[in-house]
């Protein structure tokens, strides 16, 4: 995250960058189809996937620890173009595409009420879950295990761009903050979502 304006972090600089990330579960489907292509094969696959894949960080204020931007992966699906190449009993592959995703991005800010408890500031806080359209690219390594059955592990990585978001910043207690001296602005943020994927994937061969 950038926090472009320098609004919050420890020093309130513009253009101060936050890195974070994390891991988690997800589960999904897949299909697709093998085109003969001389000694290769050409792959055409779309999938889908569902989980709750969710990253924060309250580095921007290291002491009052009150402000907190967190991003979700809520769900993510691809379209991708490949080649495989049988190598024995094994078989690997590479392709790409695009992918399309649903992206929570927040960023909270908490203060303290009349009554001393930390309340949600909803003029400096956000939540807003656009759909990102990106480009995926990914590798894997198949192999069968019985009948119809294959045993697949492949790897894809993600990418949807930076959007931007902003917190209002409409209350006179902020003026100025984000924008020319008494001329309040919204506050903005720029998120930058890469994901890397790695699935473990049963496949059942449909037909001939």
């Amino acid at each position: 995250m950038t926090d472009i304006d320098g609004f919050t972090g420890s020093n309130g600089v513009p253009g101060e960058t936050f890195d974070y990330g994390d891991t988690g579960l997800a589960a999904g489907v897949v299909a697709g189809r093998y085109f003969r292509l001389g000694r290769l094969q050409l792959l055409l696959e779309a999938d889908g996937a569902f989980g709750d894949l969710p990253a924060a960080t309250r580095q921007m204020d290291p002491i009052g620890l009150d402000e907190t931007a967190t991003a979700e992966l809520r769900w993510v699906g691809t379209a991708r173009l490949g080649v495989r190449r049988s190598l024995g009993s094994v078989g690997v592959f590479v392709a790409g595409g695009l992918s399309v995703a649903g992206i929570s991005n927040s960023f909270t800010d908490l203060d303290a009420g009349t009554d001393g408890r930390q309340r949600v500031d909803p003029d400096d806080s956000f939540d807003e879950r656009p759909t990102r359209v990106g480009w995926v690219a990914g590798a894997g390594i198949e192999r069968p295990v019985t009948g119809a059955w294959t045993l697949r592990l492949d790897g894809l990585y993600t990418d949807f761009g930076e959007t931007v978001h902003q917190a209002e910043n409409r209350l006179d207690v902020n003026a100025g903050v984000c924008g020319p001296a008494g001329l309040p602005s919204p506050c903005r943020y720029a998120f930058d979502q890469r994901f890397s994927i790695l699935r473990l994937v049963l496949l059942r061969r449909l037909g001939r």
